[in-house]
């Protein structure tokens, strides 16, 4: 797909509204936005590496690549070091250090080949962690899915839906998932903004700029942001477990009340760029 000048207007739109957020004495200050032009070494691995995470050109615009593969499954990795089902979550975090109130969100490519009650096994997740120190605070998390809710290592479960998801629990608890489904106007082969912003008194999480739920937590300091996959070790008939999800524009920002919509503009700009840059139907 041939690159078109207007792809790099709106992208410089959004480096300038960046700038005004970042220049207002009393707005919105972005803490970190990465359109994954090129491979950020603020990045670096959670728990386990993917087999891919980096700048990749998709549909015409570099964007962050996310590949899981049968090399970081259970069976290969080294053991016993990397055996725990805990390194079967694979992918990149980087610090934010926002103190109070704030903002994370990022664009995701939802894939109709994971439109799949039968087939691979996916998911894909947003992450952050709160608090003031690594030990402590909780991890909000929010994702796509088309695994089962009560048996998700196994492909042949009848209860498999393509849905989003939503980790309100704890690290104590890691019980607490909301089913959050799809959207009514939801589209596969098309970019959706996930945003979770903590108000100060209350943790909402977004879908393409709609609150799909809402906990009251005291979920203040964001410390770190994660982008994550699932390796979920599942061989098809040529013995491979292997997919790629794609993601863009993340964003980490302290939201003041007057300038929220400014920073709904950063994601929903960068959507709307994504949306037109990149036909829904393939």
């Amino acid at each position: 797909m041939t690159h078109k000048p207007w792809l790099n207007y709106l992208r410089r739109m959004l480096g300038s509204l960046l700038l005004v957020l970042a220049c207002m004495p009393c707005g919105a200050l972005a803490q970190f936005m990465d359109t994954f032009d090129t491979n950020d070494p603020a990045w670096v691995t959670d728990r386990y590496a993917p087999a891919a995470f980096q700048s990749a050109s998709f549909l015409g615009g570099n964007v962050l690549q996310l590949t899981i593969d049968q090399t970081g499954s259970t069976l290969n990795r080294p053991s016993p070091t990397y055996s725990a089902s805990f390194y079967n979550t694979q992918g990149d975090q980087r610090p934010v250090g926002i103190v109070g109130d704030w903002s994370l969100s990022a664009n995701v490519f939802v894939s109709s080949a994971f439109d799949t009650t039968t087939g691979q096994l996916v998911e894909t997740d947003l992450w952050g962690h709160t608090g003031t120190t690594p030990s402590d605070g909780d991890y909000t998390v929010m994702g796509f899915t088309n695994a089962s809710p009560t048996e998700p290592l196994n492909p042949a479960a009848l209860d498999r839906s393509p849905r989003f998801q939503i980790f309100d629990g704890t690290t104590a608890d890691p019980t607490n998932w909301f089913d959050a489904g799809l959207p009514g106007d939801f589209t596969f082969n098309a970019w959706h903004t996930l945003d979770i912003t903590f108000t100060g008194t209350t943790t909402e999480y977004l879908i393409d700029g709609i609150v799909v739920y809402a906990q009251p937590t005291t979920d203040d300091n964001l410390q770190t942001a994660f982008i994550e996959a699932y390796n979920f070790g599942q061989t098809d008939s040529n013995g491979l477990n292997s997919y790629s999800v794609y993601w863009d524009n993340a964003i980490a920002a302290v939201p003041e009340p007057a300038n929220f919509a400014l920073i709904a503009g950063l994601a929903v700009l960068g959507l709307v760029w994504k949306r037109r840059a990149h036909p829904k139907s393939l």
